[in-house]
């Protein structure tokens, strides 16, 4: 077994290739009812790694927990309204993921009020499962151990099922 961090810092990550149900670098709304759990930035790297809660997906349905890593990071961008609550689900409502240029741009719109911008050399992102998760735990009511136990995390254990790459080129095409 391979952690998610492990595989996030891995070389061997394109072996997993095969398409999911959507692709979330090129397919619009692949990502619809995804939660975002968790943001990496390595900023020695250019990387930006994005861990999703999936198990809500409508879209990506054949695993639990979903992985963004986008190397050669220009740009990234959290844009969230302030928040009363200590913990919030943020469920993406509207995914975009465009290739031009050279460059791929990413925007995740978010309920509640967020928005992810990423632009990035390279993506590739995964889907797969973390054995150990059960039931979605109430984000109000749990406290931080139960979330902990119940939602992905960066150690966690990670068996991918799936994967997509994206590698722009300069006239936008796909490599």
């Amino acid at each position: 077994m391979t952690t998610i961090q492990e595989f996030a810092q891995g070389p061997w990550r394109r072996e997993y290739g095969s398409k999911p149900e959507m692709d979330p670098l090129t397919e619009d709304d692949a990502l619809m009812e995804a939660q975002v759990l968790d943001v990496r930035l390595d900023a020695l790297r250019s990387r930006v790694a994005v861990l999703f809660e999936l198990r809500l997906a409508l879209q990506l349905r054949e695993g639990n927990t979903g992985l963004l890593i986008a190397d050669g990071v220009t740009a990234f961008e959290w844009d969230a309204a302030p928040r009363k609550t200590a913990r919030t689900a943020w469920n993406v409502v509207g995914s975009v993921a465009r290739a031009a240029g050279g460059t791929l741009e990413m925007r995740l719109g978010m309920l509640p009020q967020a928005e992810l911008l990423l632009r990035a050399r390279s993506a590739a992102f995964y889907s797969g499962d973390v054995a150990v998760l059960l039931e979605i735990p109430d984000y109000g009511e749990a406290s931080d151990s139960e979330l902990d136990a119940k939602l992905a995390q960066w150690d966690s254990d990670f068996s991918p099922r799936h994967a997509v790459f994206l590698d722009p080129e300069p006239s936008g095409g796909q490599v």
